[in-house]
């Protein structure tokens, strides 16, 4: 009987092996997924960018996505992007360009994601801003639009007062209506006080140049546009008046100037609030803002682009579309006074109510919207950064006494007359 027993238990343990054996390729079906990788985005930027802050808050707020942000001095970001670009290697997800240096890589289309693929959101933005980022035909969107710069008259209320000259900010911007008036009153303000009128002969020679469209090239011959003579001859004037301090801006001597009062009045585009407001704390409150002299004037701004050595385009995408919402923009200007290139914001109450204690509570929201609602930039308008930097480094020599405005003039012309102006 037992003999028996142990034969059909036996039985029963094969049966129940081959049953288990049998079953176990559906078990093995059943697997625990590993945790999805977060994606990490490079994401370049220059000092002041402002942008620091929103791109952490988004990672915080992004369960998927860490970003790694990388600071490069702005004269570095190129040279830094083409390396990157041709090694293939340590390249970002998204870079921050100024007008002039996109229009340089629009050269090298192929290198770029057209953000097109992946979205139009062309009616956040001013529409000559969202131009500027197009290719010629508009089939192609290089970057997404972000802020702009305006310019406003930032300028010592106190040296004004010394020198005689009007100082509350609606008086100013009457009295000094054009360059002409801004002159004579830069002379009194030398003979009195002793301080130059201005920082540097480059944002003299920017500001006066953006009042009209911007194009430096009047065609692809590579000549230069009269206006480019007519800003250089006006920056060169002032100069040799006696009315630039010769400083250049992000500089430790720009610095001390600023709380020395070296030069009283900068043309300042609102992202230099930062810069002001960094590197000279003690003069706050003797700022104020009033209109800028001439027609309105504008830098034309920053925008992020996606190279296409980034493996993760929809992601960087999806940061940039974050960042230049109008509220995102909003947020910026009020923490670092990089202006919005989205009107709808002009109009708020969050916007119209801005006052900045530096500059003696002006509302700069609207003193800049002033300059904003007015600017109009042509497709193609965005200055080649060769060009641009060939005309800084020109307009310098000059202020060191390196050259003579002629010669300077003459050499800068040749060079450009070289570049060979490639989309």
């Amino acid at each position: 009987m037992l003999k028996h027993l142990g034969w059909r238990v036996a039985l029963a343990l094969s049966v129940l092996s081959l049953a288990l054996y049998s079953c176990s390729p559906d078990i093995s079906l059943i697997r625990v997924a590993p945790p999805k990788q977060r994606a990490v985005l490079s994401v370049w930027l220059w000092p002041g960018s402002g942008l620091e802050t929103m791109i952490k808050q988004y990672a915080e707020e992004q369960s998927g996505v860490d970003v790694d942000i990388v600071i490069s001095q702005y004269d570095d970001v190129l040279p830094g992007l083409m390396s990157s670009l041709a090694t293939r290697s340590k390249a970002p997800d998204l870079v921050l360009l100024d007008a002039s240096q996109l229009g340089e890589m629009k050269r090298y289309r192929e290198q770029f994601y057209n953000l097109y693929d992946f979205g139009d959101e062309r009616t956040r933005f001013l529409e000559w801003k969202w131009r500027l980022a197009e290719n010629r035909d508009g089939a192609f969107l290089f970057a997404m639009p972000a802020d702009i710069g305006p310019v406003a008259l930032a300028y010592r209320r106190d040296l004004f007062e010394a020198a005689g000259l009007p100082a509350e900010r609606d008086a100013v911007s009457e009295a000094f209506p054009d360059w002409d008036a801004l002159e004579s009153a830069g002379l009194q303000l030398k003979e009195k006080t002793g301080a130059a009128l201005f920082d540097n002969m480059n944002n003299v020679f920017q500001s006066y140049f953006n009042q009209f469209d911007g194009q430096y090239l009047g065609s692809r011959t590579g000549r230069l546009s009269p206006r480019v003579k007519e800003a250089w001859d006006r920056a060169v004037r002032f100069q040799q008046l006696g009315l630039i301090a010769g400083l250049p801006s992000q500089t430790t001597e720009w610095a001390d100037g600023a709380v020395n009062g070296r030069f009283a009045a900068v043309l300042a585009p609102s992202w230099l609030h930062g810069m002001l407001k960094k590197n000279a704390p003690a003069t706050r409150g003797l700022w104020d803002l009033a209109k800028a002299p001439g027609l309105p004037s504008g830098w034309k701004g920053s925008f992020l682009a996606i190279p296409k050595t980034s493996g993760q385009p929809r992601e960087a995408y999806a940061l940039a579309s974050w960042l230049t919402t109008p509220q995102r923009q909003l947020a910026t200007f009020r923490s670092n006074g990089n202006f919005p290139s989205t009107p709808t914001v002009y109009s708020t109450r969050d916007f119209l109510d801005v006052r900045d204690p530096f500059f003696n509570d002006a509302p700069t929201g609207q003193i800049y919207a002033y300059a904003a609602l007015r600017l109009n930039y042509a497709y193609g308008h965005s200055a080649d950064s060769s060009v641009e930097s060939l005309l800084r480094e020109g307009l310098r020599r000059v202020e060191k006494g390196e050259a003579r405005p002629e010669q300077a003039w003459r050499d800068v012309e040749k060079r450009i007359q070289q570049i060979d102006k490639g989309e």
